[in-house]
């Protein structure tokens, strides 16, 4: 029995991985730095003079320990998996590995679980400073579970993501420079956002009026939601990395689809419950049109890109069967799907935060847009990296130039005609402070700008079949 529940993948990762010198290399390093955290804090408490007790130095010391085991979990684990498929390639056992019996979701587990089992290894490296600790009294039992609960949660999902860029990528220098950088940006964006939130509540400020999630959820509710989030999180990112497995990527998407609604309808599921439970003043109406689009917005740019299938009629991608196939030209019913769950969901929420149907047209709208350029991008690009980062770099312009332009007009309300000018590119009208936002204005606009994309996408069709024809 315990041979059938072994991963022959697991098992060769892990005894590769704890044969090699760079193993120790990394846990010294690593407990070196703990133990440097440790003593330098030591030295600068008692070099200050500050009276505190025992149990004050100690708690001072736990979270500065905590915190920094935190940051090392953080940035060693992707690098545990960024390589695991890559270095198949370079090593060019890749073929050997997919020539296995194994299943592809098998094969990303065995992976998974050999860097996961070695982030355990590097907290539980760390108990013992932490245990010298107790020994001097105020260490809370429960919040230390927490804090390693909340470490070996971060390690899971940084090495799924490094995961799923191993397979992604084809070198591993090209996978951790993408892992690295694209989490550099996360944090820096998740620091500004916290950043701003802060001041401006600190100032007085109400650009941030919508209910956040949490505020009504009781304590078990809560842990259920966090649990179940980062159980389908990691689920998900594994599942792509095993699609990247597949001679076709697309072929497997119907899963991938599959666990990104799961997701959703957890997040649903929250926000009705906190909702329904939560009377705040500065809740605002519009609430999950605004929730909605905030989200989706974050996936877009790779469900909307892609390299385009030629086999089908566009109606043919209308049909249920469709949405199987990860294509650009299935994504669009696919949404439309989403924004249909939440129009149905949107009539359990209390009355003053429900959404008006106008929004829920300019939700539609500016998804429609974003669609159409897409899959311009993708047409024209034919390289489904390439037409995302086409996508994230026309949005992004889109924003400096709106920006600047709003910038140079300050003195004739220019802040008036940045807010309304935006929504080009990101849907930010029902998070807009003022709530004064003309929405018809943009149900009007986002499928002109739709149609125009979509003509243009089958001009430069047309352009390209009578370029083969007349050269061959």
């Amino acid at each position: 029995m315990i041979e059938r529940l072994e991963n022959p993948v697991f098992r060769q990762s892990s005894r590769q991985r704890m044969r090699g010198a760079r193993t120790y290399g990394c846990l010294l390093a690593y407990l070196l730095v703990l133990g440097l955290v440790v003593i330098i804090s030591y030295d600068q408490f008692v070099a200050h003079g500050v009276q505190r007790t025992t149990t004050g130095l100690a708690q001072m010391l736990f979270g500065t320990l905590a915190m920094t085991q935190w940051f090392l979990v953080a940035f060693i684990t992707p690098a545990l998996t960024t390589s695991a498929i890559t270095m198949e390639r370079e090593q060019r056992t890749y073929d050997l590995l997919m020539m296995t019996p194994l299943s592809r979701f098998t094969i990303v587990w065995g992976k998974f679980a050999s860097a996961l089992a070695f982030t355990v290894v590097m907290i539980v490296c760390g108990m013992p400073l932490v245990a010298v600790l107790f020994l001097m009294g105020g260490v809370d039992v429960g919040l230390m579970l927490t804090l390693y609960l909340g470490m070996l949660a971060t390690g899971a999902v940084l090495a799924a993501y490094g995961l799923m860029m191993s397979t992604i990528c084809a070198t591993s220098t090209l996978a951790n420079l993408l892992t690295y950088g694209s989490l550099a940006v996360g944090y820096f964006g998740a620091a500004v956002t916290g950043t701003a939130y802060t001041l401006s509540r600190a100032f007085g400020g109400g650009s941030f009026n919508m209910l956040w999630l949490g505020a009504g959820l009781t304590s078990w509710q809560m842990w259920t939601f966090v649990v179940l989030t980062l159980l389908l999180t990691v689920w998900l990112l594994l599942q792509i990395a095993s699609n990247y497995l597949l001679a076709d990527p697309r072929a497997g998407a119907w899963k991938t689809r599959s666990l990104l609604i799961a997701l959703y309808l957890l997040i649903l599921v929250a926000t009705l419950l906190d909702a329904q439970a939560t009377t705040r003043t500065s809740a605002s109406a519009n609430y999950l049109g605004g929730l909605f689009a905030f989200l989706w917005a974050l996936v877009i740019p790779a469900l909307f890109t892609g390299v385009p299938y030629g086999s089908k009629k566009w109606y043919e991608w209308l049909y249920p069967s469709s949405l199987r196939v990860g294509a650009i030209q299935s994504a669009l019913p696919f949404m439309c799907l989403i924004v249909l769950t939440a129009i149905v969901a949107d009539r359990f929420m209390p009355a003053p935060l429900r959404t008006q149907p106008l929004v829920w047209a300019y939700v539609m709208g500016y998804f429609c847009w974003i669609w159409s350029l897409g899959y311009l991008l993708s047409f024209a690009i034919r390289n489904r990296w390439g037409a995302l980062f086409a996508l994230v770099g026309v949005l992004a312009v889109l924003v400096q130039l709106i920006s600047t332009v709003s910038i140079v007009d300050a003195n004739r309300g220019g802040q008036q005609r940045f807010e309304l000018l935006l929504n080009v590119a990101l849907p930010i009208a029902p998070w807009e402070a003022s709530g004064k936002m003309d929405y018809r204005i943009w149900v009007v606009l986002y499928p002109l700008m739709a149609t125009a994309s979509l003509l243009l996408t089958g001009w430069l069709r047309r352009f390209r079949k009578s370029a083969v024809t007349e050269g061959s």
